[in-house]
C-alpha cells in the first residue's frame, strides 16, 4: 500500500512520464520555460478547458505550432488527422456511389 496522499497521486499522474508528452507537449514545455512543475501547468489547462473550452483548445493548438519543442509533434498529428479524414471522406463517397449505382440499376434493368 502506498503512503502517497491523494494530492501526491494527482500530481504524479499530471506530471506524466519523462520524455513522453500527454498530447503535444505544450504543458511540459511551458513548465520548463517558466521554471515550474509540469503538473501545475497541466492542472491550469484542465481547469481552463472546463470553463473556456474553445479558447483553451485554440490557444493550446496554437502554442503546439509556435513552440519549437512541440512544432514537429503537433504538425505530425494534424498531418495524420488530415489523412484519416481524407480516407473517411473517400469511404463515404465510394459508399454513396455504390448505393447510387445499385439504385440506378434496380430502376433500369
Amino acid at each position: 500500500m502506498s503512503n502517497n496522499t491523494p494530492f501526491d497521486q494527482i500530481r504524479e499522474n499530471l506530471n506524466g512520464r519523462d520524455g513522453q508528452p500527454i498530447v503535444f507537449g505544450v504543458c511540459v514545455t511551458l513548465a520548463k520555460r517558466l521554471g515550474i512543475e509540469t503538473w501545475i501547468t497541466r492542472a491550469i489547462v484542465i481547469v481552463a478547458v472546463l470553463f473556456f473550452t474553445f479558447v483553451t483548445a485554440a490557444i493550446y493548438i496554437l502554442l503546439g505550432f509556435l513552440l519549437s519543442e512541440t512544432n514537429e509533434r503537433t504538425t505530425g498529428f494534424f498531418r495524420g488527422l488530415k489523412l484519416w479524414l481524407q480516407e473517411q471522406w473517400d469511404r463515404v463517397v465510394d459508399h454513396s456511389n455504390r448505393n447510387g449505382d445499385d439504385r440506378h440499376s434496380a430502376r433500369h434493368p
